[in-house]
């Protein structure tokens, strides 16, 4: 049998330069996508990173040929134009089918990853892609005179190639001590930030625990200062398990659910998210934890939108309270407490719940864009405040004061100063002699005794082989889509609808975040917004929750808005206004002009949970394992969609007293997967409408704890995270006190 030709060949080389440059075209003071490398770029990662797209690229080239008289290369201009605007509307004849996404949203997206990602990897040849935009690349960090308005940053770019390899990648903590406990008093399911935490905890009170991680073993600093690694598409923290069972998602029961293809990526490695959050760290305010009770108590029993479960939690901001501070102490959180009592003079969030103690550091510096954020947000009657941030502010614990580099959320901090469970508390677990963490372990069920008690966790190891690993309380603690999955693969004689399900409560009353942010170019200015990291933000919670008056509005509830740094030129390229093409000449044009002068007020509306979202398992779509991944049924109701229109609307007003001249907003339903995915095991005292208690003790299974955002009962405007780790700490103080078992 004839060997196929080698792909991409040396005319499908000289094609990919072509459209490069039929993408980005040169122009008198820019070169075009070709010499930049965007061409060769992608020619390369076919080869590896990419190769899996071989043939889709294959028919491409050979459409975009086909569709020129003597082929794509020895086109004119004009010619060119038509092909690429006919295989953008996907009606170039040849292109390959597919189901997910277009084709042409896979090769613009790679072709930006030519122009704009780390020359390290192929593209971005002598940096001319970044020295278009005018972003430095892998610096240390930056001064604050450097983040004021209008200030040149003249440094010479720099690749993540090009730092100290000890500051990239510091020795790896010793994960084994001995062998592992058959009888541990506690198996946690998830090395990420709960299941760490809560292991911490265990064996600081003196008990023996196994952690089972299905990734590897890290250091949390992996991907720092890297975009390209970090992004959705590689999503290099991922690629042991998550890129491999990438859940579904539909808008409605009864549509074919499709791949999220283009969801945040969650990170599948010791550490979890805690390595790529953002670490922004708020407390929820007192009435989130009895939404439901309050919002009846003064608008009437009617303001609940129809098909909502909105349902008050089992516990108590005053409960949670302690734990709360615990947390704050426990990851350093940076931030400036409020003034309730007297708004006017705050420099903190006026809306805050009491606190027992102060933020443990300073906040982060105010950038000339928070600067400017906040005096036009006063202008407007409201009070801004920076976010508290797990990010040091000065020396914490061994840990380094934030460096204000350019890359914070979704990679490792290249100095520790932001918090991760490698850099809180790992080390001091690991010490304790008590603690064994497991790795490349892919748990593939719970399992129960005859009676219908938890008694241990079934995996596959590395190697492939298959071991069950007992202990005396089970603890469930992965992201909220395997929390669920998990819960419903463990079906056995006791349980045949799952554990914890025997009112089929595992996979309902889901959330997740959208994003519908509003963007303004400020022509003219400097915005220096890729200094900084994402939490270095100034916000308002004037529109969150009940915190204003609701009468009339057709809504409940309410959002946060805050004026985020980091802005990198991978994702900036493609973040256009509606009337702006994604390639030629007004595209790159565009780009170039708007990137440092483009400013996003972020929008964090609250989300209800309804009865028509959900999670459940693929009847169609298996993991690499063979496993049904999870299928996502989630869309926006009419109350979130005339909210988000509320903070829009606000938050134009916002972006226009600032200096923005030319705004626009994003559409309300953004997608599913964003990193703030909660519900699927809601916590709650009765069995009928909740899968876990207050302690996160399975209802109908004795012996088993869930832990982490799925057991949320809402999803307030606040980023989930500290409360995640406050309700973890809680779960595991009430195991100690059960004696070990739940």
């Amino acid at each position: 049998m004839p060997q196929a030709a080698p792909f991409p060949s040396e005319a499908d080389r000289r094609t990919l330069d072509a459209l490069a440059d039929t993408v980005f075209p040169p122009r008198g003071d820019a070169p075009g996508g070709a010499a930049i490398g965007a061409g060769a770029y992608i020619a390369a990662a076919l080869a590896g990173a990419y190769a899996a797209h071989a043939e889709e690229y294959r028919q491409v080239l050979a459409a975009l040929d086909a569709a020129c008289p003597g082929g794509f290369v020895a086109a004119a201009a004009d010619a060119r134009a038509r092909a690429v605007d006919a295989f953008e509307k996907g009606a170039l004849p040849g292109l390959p089918p597919t189901t997910d996404r277009s084709s042409f949203d896979l090769v613009w997206r790679h072709l930006r990853e030519g122009l704009f990602a780390d020359p390290e990897h192929g593209g971005n040849r002598d940096f001319s892609g970044w020295r278009l935009l005018g972003f430095p690349g892998a610096q240390f960090g930056y001064r604050a005179e450097e983040q004021a308005l209008d200030t040149p940053v003249t440094r010479a770019p720099a690749s993540a190639a090009d730092l100290p390899q000890s500051a990239r990648l510091p020795p790896l903590p010793t994960l084994r001590r001995g062998r592992v406990p058959a009888e541990p008093d506690a198996v946690v399911i998830g090395g990420g930030a709960a299941g760490l935490m809560l292991a911490h905890r265990l064996v600081m009170a003196g008990r023996t625990v196994v952690v089972l991680e299905a990734g590897p073993p890290r250091t949390g600093r992996e991907r720092a200062m890297d975009e390209l690694s970090a992004t959705a598409f590689r999503n290099e923290g991922g690629t042991a398990k998550f890129n491999r069972e990438v859940p579904t998602w539909r808008r409605h029961a009864g549509e074919r659910a499709r791949r999220a293809v283009m969801s945040q990526g969650l990170e599948t490695a010791l550490g979890g998210n805690s390595v790529a959050w953002g670490a922004v760290a708020m407390r929820f305010y007192e009435d989130d934890f009895r939404v439901r009770s309050s919002t009846v108590a003064r608008y009437g029993e009617a303001s609940i939108p129809a098909g909502s479960t909105l349902a008050d939690w089992p516990l108590s901001y005053a409960d949670l309270e302690p734990f709360y501070a615990q947390a704050e102490r426990l990851l350093g959180v940076s931030g400036q407490a409020g003034h309730p009592a007297d708004p006017a003079r705050s420099r903190g969030n006026p809306f805050e719940a009491p606190r027992s103690d102060p933020y443990p550091m300073p906040a982060l510096r105010t950038s000339g864009l928070g600067a400017l954020f906040a005096e036009a947000a006063r202008a407007e009657g409201y009070h801004p405040f920076p976010l508290p941030a797990a990010i040091a502010t000065t020396p914490w614990r061994g840990r380094h004061a934030c460096t204000y580099c350019s890359f914070c959320s979704r990679f490792g901090c290249h100095v520790d100063a932001k918090a991760s469970a490698q850099n809180t508390v790992l080390a001091e677990a690991l010490d304790s002699g008590r603690l064994t963490v497991v790795t490349g372990a892919r748990v593939l069920s719970i399992v129960t005794d005859e009676s219908g008690r938890a008694v241990g966790a079934r995996y596959r190891d590395a190697d492939g082989e298959l071991h069950v690993q007992g202990g005396g309380t089970v603890v469930l603690a992965t992201y909220a889509f395997e929390n669920s999955r998990m819960l419903l693969l463990s079906a056995g004689p006791r349980h045949r609808r799952g554990l914890g399900n025997e009112t089929g409560q595992v996979g309902r009353h889901y959330l997740t975040r959208q994003q519908p942010s509003v963007y303004g170019v400020f022509e003219g200015r400097l915005l220096n917004r890729f200094i900084g990291p994402t939490a270095q933000a100034m916000a308002i919670a004037d529109l969150s929750a009940d915190h204003f008056d609701h009468s009339g509005l057709g809504f409940i509830r309410g959002g946060r808005i805050a004026a985020f740094n980091q802005y990198l030129p991978t994702e900036a390229s493609g973040v256009l206004p509606p009337d702006v093409p994604r390639w030629g000449a007004p595209w790159r044009d565009f780009v170039l002009d708007a990137y440092p002068r483009t400013a996003m007020l972020f929008i964090d509306p609250e989300m209800l949970p309804y009865e028509s979202n959900g999670l459940d398992l693929d009847p169609d779509v298996n993991d690499d394992l063979g496993r049904p991944v999870i299928r996502i049924t989630f869309d926006v109701h009419d109350n979130e969609r005339r909210l988000i229109a509320f903070l829009q609307e606000r938050a134009l007003r916002i972006a226009r007293r600032m200096g923005a001249t030319r705004t626009w907003t994003r559409p309300a339903l953004t997608g599913p997967i964003s990193t703030h995915d909660v519900g699927g095991t809601r916590m709650g005292s009765d069995p009928r409408g909740s899968v876990v208690d207050g302690f996160g003790r399975v209802h109908d299974t004795p012996g088993l704890v869930v832990v982490g955002g799925s057991t949320f009962a809402s999803l307030p405007a606040v980023n989930p995270a500290l409360t995640i780790v406050a309700l973890t700490l809680r779960a595991a103080d009430r195991i100690i006190a059960d004696g070990g078992r739940a």
